[in-house]
């Protein structure tokens, strides 16, 4: 299941708080595509461990799927999240100047092995 986030949202400081909202948009990329656009994106330029989890979607100035990165080992299995990659909801452009580079999901991947082999 797909959720919903808001950027630069203030919540005020109360006990009692209730949101209603309507949000209408139209895109043509659902959570599925966008998960499999990361998932090659990320197969091309990684390897088959790096892989896209489930997608949210993110209101900014325009609607996008926010799709994290997570690392798995084959003797380990699931390791954490390391990362995630921006996709345009409208047309399916991979929004990489926003996102976490490769470099930077490598370098988290390898911290991370490294933490769970201690």
């Amino acid at each position: 299941m797909s959720h919903v986030e808001f950027e630069k949202m203030k919540i005020p400081k109360a006990k009692n708080i209730q949101f209603k909202f309507e949000l209408q948009g139209e895109f043509n990329i659902t959570s599925f595509v966008a998960k499999q656009k990361v998932n090659r994106y990320l197969l091309m330029n990684t390897g088959n461990l790096i892989h896209a989890l489930e997608p949210d979607l993110v209101k900014s100035d325009s609607l996008v799927w926010k799709v994290p990165v997570g690392y798995s080992a084959p003797e380990k299995g699931f390791l954490g999240q390391i990362g995630y990659i921006l996709i345009e909801a409208i047309n399916g452009n991979l929004l990489l100047e926003n996102s976490t580079s490769i470099r930077e999901i490598e370098a988290n991947a390898e911290h991370l092995y490294q933490q769970t082999s201690l």
